[in-house]
């Protein structure tokens, strides 16, 4: 899998230190920031999948959410979630947003406030393990100095529109079939950076969702092991 270039202009992008933080709790929902866990995926449809944090207090100027896709032993992520450039849905037919919408915002506002920002956004397919990734890496070097603990904050939305999702096989050129499949969605990494630059990696309260699959069939979060990730280790992936 890959993340755009772009990454490596962003004002994070420099030496790190990781450590343990017990400020903030990421959480993943459809719908809204604190909707359900499992959502059921039709044709026709628009679906977004929340990232969102509460109970955070600390200063911060930046943050990213991953994001892993994966159908478990159903096999290798269907072609109505190849929302990746190549696949068969096209990346227009995705949106990743760092603002909160309007539907939420008075209830869920923007993590980064109204400050100047710098983002990288992805959706990538990798074909030998069939899972998918969506990234959100979020810049604000102004920083903000502080947050209200009692507000939950938007971090990240995946909207997917699935207008040319079928159940089935798909029809070349028509469509994008394997809808009924059930998938999980799973947080790999929810990190923020302090004031200083050091990176902390969030607690998660609901750290998994599921598409299509109530009795979670995909043995969710497994379908989509974690690996570590930070923005040092993304910075290593390039070359100048």
């Amino acid at each position: 899998m890959k993340v755009t270039r772009f990454l490596v202009s962003l004002i994070m992008l420099g030496a790190v230190a990781t450590t343990a933080s017990a400020q903030g709790v990421a959480s993943l929902n459809w719908n809204s920031c604190v909707g359900p866990l499992n959502r059921t995926i039709t044709a026709d449809n628009l679906n977004s999948l929340y990232a969102s944090v509460s109970n955070h207090s600390a200063a911060h100027k930046a943050y990213q959410v991953f994001v892993a896709f994966g159908s478990g032993s159903a096999g290798p992520i269907r072609d109505a979630w190849r929302f990746d450039a190549p696949g068969c849905q096209g990346s227009s037919f995705l949106t990743i947003d760092h603002l909160a919408p309007a539907a939420v915002v008075k209830t869920c506002p923007s993590f980064q406030g109204t400050l100047q920002s710098l983002q990288i956004k992805d959706y990538s397919v990798d074909p030998v393990s069939g899972k998918a990734r969506g990234v959100l890496a979020n810049s604000y070097p102004a920083g903000i100095a502080s947050t209200v603990p009692a507000t939950r904050y938007f971090l990240a939305r995946f909207l997917f529109d699935h207008t040319f999702s079928v159940n089935g096989a798909t029809t070349p050129g028509a469509d994008c079939g394997g809808l009924e499949v059930p998938v999980c969605a799973h947080f790999t990494s929810t990190a923020w950076l302090d004031l200083d630059g050091l990176e902390h990696e969030w607690a998660k309260n609901s750290e998994w969702v599921t598409a299509n699959d109530p009795n979670n069939d995909t043995r969710c979060p497994g379908a989509t092991p974690a690996q570590a990730t930070s923005w040092g280790n993304i910075k290593a992936q390039y070359k100048h």
